[in-house]
């Protein structure tokens, strides 16, 4: 059984991807983490960096959000409909 998540992508990532949205296919128990490595090893550069390599969680200046909420452990386990956003975080004051 697979699972069909819908990935939008904003600012560098967009830029990365050369496109704002895309839809990617995983295996049944897939995690947030299988679908971050295979953006990466999709399309290198920016999305290498949203994991932290010693840490093993999304880094503080990327913003991922599963379904509407910001998620920072990506071991949360993927379902078929599911809606993966990649930005930045933005700031302010």
């Amino acid at each position: 059984m697979t699972a069909q998540v819908r990935v939008l992508l904003h600012a560098m990532f967009k830029e990365a991807a050369g496109k704002g949205e895309t839809t990617h296919e995983l295996g049944s128990n897939s995690t947030l983490r299988v679908l971050l490595n295979d953006l990466a090893s999709k399309y290198g550069k920016d999305f290498k960096q949203i994991l932290n390599p010693k840490t093993g969680l999304v880094e503080v200046d990327a913003l991922v959000m599963l379904n509407g909420q910001s998620v920072r452990k990506p071991d949360v386990q993927l379902k078929d409909g599911d809606v993966v956003m990649i930005t930045v975080p933005i700031g302010g004051g």
